[in-house]
């Protein structure tokens, strides 16, 4: 009966989790389509300007192009040549660059990568996730997010996140709880969960005021 009643409460947890990171990469593909269709019509809007440029309407010009910087998303367009990626990073720079937080990547990934596209995003996205919410608990002046994502020995991805951060970190066994809620911080427990599953591995320390994330990605072992 023991065992019964934790596999059940393994399930429950396991279900939860999957719930979260289902709302997650529903966020992430509507922004990562918003991202998409503003490449789109950027291709547009360039035909449009041209069309504009031979007739000599310069009147026109000014005005379509302040028509058009007024609906343009503000995202940085291009981190890599992988879209799914590039659309996430692109997506927190945003969030990030609203509230005046230092943003600074790294990156040397190709256009395709050896691990799952939406294992990769949802470990990417739960993290910034938190180094945001984190930042934005922090002094001004001490405010930074840094990322590094490159590859490591031809299929294995490695991401570090470091972000400053005030106030006191609360573990439970080794398990980080949140700082929003009496409970285990979710972000972090999603980012074990995906990566423990396709056999990968993840640290995580903290040191003056400083919060890093390291995170090793590999193919699933069941692909």
């Amino acid at each position: 009966m023991a065992n019964s009643l934790n596999r059940n409460a393994r399930l429950q947890q396991e279900n939860y989790l999957l719930s979260i990171q289902q709302e997650r990469y529903t966020n992430l593909c509507n922004a990562i389509e918003e991202t998409r269709q503003a490449r789109h019509d950027m291709r547009h809007h360039f035909l449009q300007l041209s069309s504009m440029a031979e007739a000599g309407d310069l009147e026109t010009i000014k005005e379509y192009l302040y028509n058009v910087t007024q609906k343009i998303p503000t995202m940085h367009m291009h981190f890599c040549e992988n879209q799914v990626i590039d659309s996430v990073i692109s997506y927190y720079c945003a969030l990030a660059e609203r509230n005046t937080i230092p943003f600074h990547v790294q990156i040397d990934l190709p256009a395709q990568i050896s691990v799952d596209e939406t294992d990769f995003c949802l470990v990417l996205s739960n993290l910034l996730e938190n180094a945001l919410e984190a930042s934005l608990k922090t002094a001004k002046f001490r405010q930074r997010i840094d990322i590094k994502l490159y590859r490591h020995a031809s299929n294995l991805i490695l991401i570090q996140i470091e972000n400053a951060f005030d106030g006191k970190i609360q573990q439970n066994h080794g398990i980080f709880l949140s700082s929003k809620r009496n409970q285990n911080g979710i972000g972090i427990q999603s980012v074990r969960h995906i990566v423990e599953k396709t056999g990968g591995g993840c640290d995580f320390t903290y040191d003056n005021g400083i919060f890093t994330a390291k995170i090793m990605l590999r193919p699933c072992i069941n692909s």
